[in-house]
């Protein structure tokens, strides 16, 4: 693959898993009460009203929402944020697996926490392929 070619698709990665994280302001901002509906809709029953459930999701939103920022702008220049582009994709990688390990044991929630980490797995791996086809420097 042409270096160029590389740098084209790693770009696209990166801005697509962005925009895909940075939608998450939605449920950052969105009334609790449809994190309740959304809750029940997939099968996970009643959401509970304690006031760190409702922090803790809209705390993941933000942070997700964030990280998705920082794709956009790693996108906007692979090469000179090529060390930065290869962390966050092996700290990715290390916490969806870790995540994916340790939740999966719950019923309820074993099949999320797979898809979770292999949606992960699905942008990383190919990122960190990519970042070794572009041009030295």
């Amino acid at each position: 693959m042409k270096p160029e070619t590389a740098e084209k698709l790693l770009v696209w990665i990166l801005r697509g898993a962005g925009i895909v994280c940075v939608l998450a302001i939605v449920p950052m901002l969105m009334p609790i009460a449809w994190a309740q509906a959304a809750h029940a809709a997939i099968g996970l029953g009643e959401l509970p009203g304690e006031p760190i459930v409702e922090y803790l999701v809209r705390g993941m939103s933000a942070m997700c929402a964030l990280y998705g920022g920082l794709l956009l702008l790693l996108a906007t220049d692979a090469h000179r944020y090529r060390r930065v582009i290869t962390y966050q994709a092996i700290a990715i990688l290390t916490a969806a697996t870790c995540g994916t390990i340790l939740m999966y044991s719950l019923p309820e929630l074993g099949k999320y926490i797979l898809i979770d980490g292999a949606s992960c797995w699905l942008y990383c791996v190919p990122t960190l392929w990519l970042q070794t086809r572009l041009k030295k420097e």
